[in-house]
């Protein structure tokens, strides 16, 4: 027990009081203490369907969740998927968890998790907010996971989707005989086109014409030196 946290250790066995208590409170020392029983919740919910960590964090002031630690932060995104399922299928909002997903996203990424990261924004279908959260330092990483996850997408548009973000990013850093391998997955000549025209390397063009070439893709340029 010596790993557990003390406010974990010492407040799990009191969780079904703090419940009780909770009900009695109001205001903003309600939505504080709701964020407490969430951590708490993490380890002494009934049960892992029971979900407690994210049901009283999403009525407590959903503020500095990162000061919880990053256990915490993982519990969160393991029940956030199954919760927005509930959620569209009840044709409920859903504006609330993604509002935590915006939370925990940036933490993951810092934290060399960019796995959880394509995998949580895959589970709320927010895949698209993946570039924006991209930089020097991690696009590498974050482009190779969310190719190794394309073949086994649950449908064509999500596959679609994939390769499209994969695509968006290599572009963003220019990294064009990669955003160009992914166009060609796409067959999308269209964004073969539009990389050919905005790449300025003349190496990396010349490349880039070599990789058209050997996929017999057809590309016609007034530039002599391709």
């Amino acid at each position: 027990m010596t790993s557990v946290p003390k406010p974990l250790k010492f407040l799990s066995p009191l969780y079904e009081d703090m419940l009780k208590a909770y009900e009695s409170q109001s205001g903003e020392l309600k939505e504080r203490f709701a964020d407490t029983i969430s951590v708490v919740g993490m380890v002494a919910g009934e049960n892992e369907e029971s979900h407690d960590a994210l049901k009283y964090c999403l009525v407590g002031s959903r503020r500095n969740l990162v000061s919880w630690g990053h256990e915490y932060l993982r519990c969160l995104a393991g029940q956030i998927g199954s919760e927005y399922e509930t959620l569209i299928e009840k044709d409920e909002n859903v504006d609330d968890i993604i509002g935590l997903v915006d939370q925990i996203i940036p933490e993951f990424i810092d934290h060399n998790e960019e796995p959880e990261a394509v995998d949580l924004l895959l589970e709320v279908e927010k895949l698209s907010k993946l570039k924006d959260f991209t930089n020097n330092r991690n696009f590498a990483r974050v482009c190779l996971y969310l190719l190794s996850c394309a073949p086994y997408a649950a449908d064509t548009e999500e596959m679609t989707l994939t390769y499209q973000v994969t695509f968006d990013i290599y572009r963003k850093h220019k990294k064009y005989p990669e955003a160009l391998r992914v166009a060609q997955k796409m067959n999308n000549m269209m964004l073969v086109r539009e990389l050919m025209e905005e790449c300025q390397d003349k190496v990396t063009l010349k490349q880039m014409a070599i990789m058209l070439g050997r996929q017999r893709n057809p590309f016609e340029s007034e530039d002599e030196d391709l």
